[in-house]
């Protein structure tokens, strides 16, 4: 698997070489899990049934844990390359949503913070 290489604001990064700089097998399953937990339902133009409905299960007035990690495992589950989520955990604290998932794909586990 190769995806582009993004940097901690989500920019995509350009390689010594001066072209996009990408990112193969392990670390492409982690940047695609990240970007597919980050997409709002809605937002994108050819796909507006995909992403997570963040303004129903977190947003809103009465949140709904449970329901936005339905969503997430199911929008997790559409990356090549997972396996399985091992665990996923998630809380709203000072209005503010944060996940932790461990997420097993072929080429081994990592942790998805969100």
């Amino acid at each position: 698997m190769i995806t582009f290489a993004v940097d901690e604001n989500n920019d995509l990064m350009l390689g010594d070489d001066g072209n996009l700089a990408v990112v193969r097998d392990a670390h492409a399953v982690e940047n695609l899990c990240l970007h597919y937990a980050r997409a709002l339902r809605g937002e994108m133009l050819h796909k507006v049934d995909k992403g997570i409905p963040y303004w129903k299960t977190t947003f809103g007035r009465h949140a709904d844990i449970p329901m936005f990690e339905a969503a997430f495992r199911e929008r997790i589950h559409e990356v090549a390359g997972v396996e399985e989520i091992v665990s996923f955990q998630a809380e709203i604290a000072e209005n503010e949503l944060y996940y932790r998932a461990v997420i097993r794909s072929i080429y081994g586990s990592f942790t998805l913070n969100g």
